[in-house]
């Protein structure tokens, strides 16, 4: 995706709305970061994890009942290549890839 528009795009299409409950969680680690004067780039791994929070049961929670109620399911994984560059003593974001692990289908609209 190059561009706003193809950004607002895929936040509108390639992630359906979260049910009642849910959410979604993404999680970076193991950053490693280049600088090269005022040129950086950053490289991490990232994984995304649904979330679906138990509905409480109309009576409550049975006796004994502890913990988190609901589930947490990873869902996507893979890595982010990012540039970046100093502009006017702020580093700010100038290309970022994404790079999945598994195959992503897009739906057409």
């Amino acid at each position: 995706m190059i561009g706003g528009a193809a950004v607002e795009y895929a936040v509108d299409h390639y992630m359906a709305p979260h049910p009642v409950g849910g959410s979604s969680h993404h999680v970076t680690a193991d950053h490693i970061i280049e600088v090269d004067g005022d040129r950086a780039r950053m490289n991490a791994q990232f994984i995304v994890f649904r979330i679906q929070a138990a509905a409480g049961p109309e009576g409550g929670w049975a006796e004994g009942t502890f913990g988190s109620q609901g589930s947490v399911q990873p869902i996507e994984s893979g890595y982010y290549d990012t540039d970046l560059r100093l502009i006017d003593g702020e580093w700010k974001i100038v290309g970022h890839r994404i790079l999945l692990d598994m195959p992503y289908v897009i739906p057409e609209v």
